[in-house]
């Protein structure tokens, strides 16, 4: 990863002395502390799953005031900029930080100088998107607020530039992380409650989402600057040439996910009045929300599936299937359960002009399972080293997800759009099973599926039932159901998915 300057920058008080007392094989040296890694990697996933949990919550809880208090065209105007503005951010964090990441999940003693090329690279790619955004803007928005709300959206670019998320992700150190994202989310919520009060002030919503993002970025500095130097920006091109060829097969995968969310609302966005937007863009961010959540196994495992793939491949299979297994174990009913109380969901959350708009979060939520489980193979895919294998149906199905939406939304309407990504969703899935397949890897989650469905089925009732007295008993009642159902049939062995998920070097070392 490191170019051939980086890789002499090496100080003789900087070689640890428990190296001379090492193994010569770094698999066995992976397994000396079998049980202090799992702990790590389970806290590691209980610190985001905490975070993610007060994220989500925090930002459901300020849409649902925003839907209130912007009305539909208000909130349709801040969901499609944002949603503009997150795509051009993925591509300042993704272009650099999974595999810098990665790199450094392997050989730690990159930190300092990645971190000198890494935020010079980034901070210039940052400048030349926002130039060209509030250039785009100007010249094609008429309302002049939609040029404001989208250009100090914008300066996320900036806020994400600066981030030293990868070197904590790199070093499995997340516990400052989630604090980091706690602090984001709630400033920008206590700002957006106590600022925003209807759609003359909506230029104050982007504005404290960026005063959060740089609050909780400073945190993360402050920690840096404490246990490493002050960076010093160095403009490489042989760095971007490196960073670039090595990383423009991950970059294409991150950028291909994050289109493929969003195309749907970007679609709708481009052919559609504002009033659609908001009332397509509220049902969205629910779903959204609980993607997020299977996101979180692929950023809590990536460092050690790079590992385990490589010195007990057995380990990372098994870890895979746990993972697998985990994810439809909680997205399956969820999606089921969403299904069922759709419209009296939207009808709770949100105010009158939101009506009829429950088969929209009917149709959203199954982009969870779908896209969670798509996304985490190709995620397995990287950790392989095996990028280009699935890149290709991956970057074909963002190519071809724009006009697919398009023509779905213009024969069908809001539901042709939302369904669009399904079929979309249900494709990758096949194709990165299927490249699995061909690595001698695929996860043998059939029966994975078979039990959730089942116990779904058995909540069906109950749900539709107690949803005559209030929709929140009704999904009370429904997890019950669907609890008591998947343990008399045997599909949900917590112990066993904790063994294999968190503490997959324990059982490679005792295998060997």
């Amino acid at each position: 990863m490191a170019s051939p300057t980086l890789s002499k920058r090496r100080s003789p008080h900087r070689v640890p002395s428990r190296r001379l007392t090492q193994p010569p094989s770094s698999a066995p040296a992976i397994a000396i502390c079998p049980r202090a890694r799992g702990r790590r990697i389970a806290s590691n996933f209980a610190f985001l799953s905490m975070a993610e949990l007060v994220c989500r919550a925090s930002s459901v809880f300020v849409m649902l005031a925003l839907t209130k208090r912007l009305g539909v065209d208000g909130y349709g105007r801040i969901e499609f900029a944002f949603s503009v503005v997150f795509w051009l951010v993925l591509l300042v964090r993704d272009s650099s930080d999974v595999m810098v990441a990665r790199e450094l999940s392997r050989h730690p003693r990159l930190i300092k100088p990645l971190v000198d090329h890494v935020l010079a690279f980034k901070t210039l790619l940052a400048a030349v998107l926002f130039s060209g955004l509030t250039l785009v803007g100007w010249l094609t928005l008429r309302d002049h607020t939609d040029w404001t709300v989208l250009t100090l959206y914008g300066l996320m670019l900036f806020t994400t530039a600066i981030g030293l998320d990868f070197v904590y992700r790199g070093t499995e150190s997340l516990g400052l992380l989630a604090i980091s994202l706690c602090l984001r989310t709630l400033i920008y919520g206590a700002g957006v409650l106590a600022f925003v009060g209807d759609v003359k002030r909506i230029t104050w919503v982007p504005i404290w989402l960026v005063v959060g993002e740089a609050c909780g970025i400073g945190l993360v500095w402050l920690h840096y600057l404490h246990k490493y130097r002050m960076p010093r920006l160095r403009f490489e091109f042989r760095f971007i040439y490196i960073i670039m060829q090595r990383g423009r097969t991950v970059c294409l995968i991150q950028l291909s996910q994050a289109l493929i969310c969003a195309a749907d609302l970007l679609v709708v966005g481009m052919t559609s009045g504002r009033w659609d937007v908001g009332r397509y863009g509220a049902p969205y961010r629910i779903a959204t929300a609980i993607l997020t959540f299977g996101l979180i196994f692929q950023q809590a495992a990536f460092p050690t599936l790079a590992r385990l793939w490589r010195h007990h491949s057995e380990a990372g299979r098994e870890a895979l299937d746990s993972l697998v297994e985990v994810l439809m174990t909680v997205l399956v009913p969820v999606a089921v359960g969403g299904t069922l109380l759709a419209e009296p969901l939207v009808g709770m959350l949100f105010s009158k002009e939101y009506a009829g708009t429950g088969y929209l979060l009917a149709i959203g939520l199954w982009r969870a399972p779908l896209l969670s489980i798509a996304f985490l193979y190709q995620t397995t895919l990287i950790a392989l080293n095996r990028e280009t294998v699935g890149v290709r149906s991956l970057v074909l199905g963002a190519v071809g997800i724009g006009p697919l939406v398009f023509l779905l939304r213009w024969q069908f309407g809001l539901w042709g759009a939302s369904s669009g990504v399904l079929l979309m969703g249900l494709a990758l899935v096949l194709t990165g099973y299927r490249s699995l397949v061909r690595e001698g890897r695929q996860p043998i989650w059939h029966h994975h599926l078979g039990r959730p469905l089942a116990a779904s089925l058995a909540m069906v009732p109950v749900c539709l039932v107690l949803q005559r007295w209030h929709v929140l008993l009704a999904v009370s009642g429904g997890a019950l159901a669907y609890a008591v159902a998947l343990l008399a049939m045997g599909g949900f062995h917590p112990a066993r998915l904790w063994r294999t998920a968190f503490h997959p070097v324990a059982e490679a070392g005792e295998a060997a």
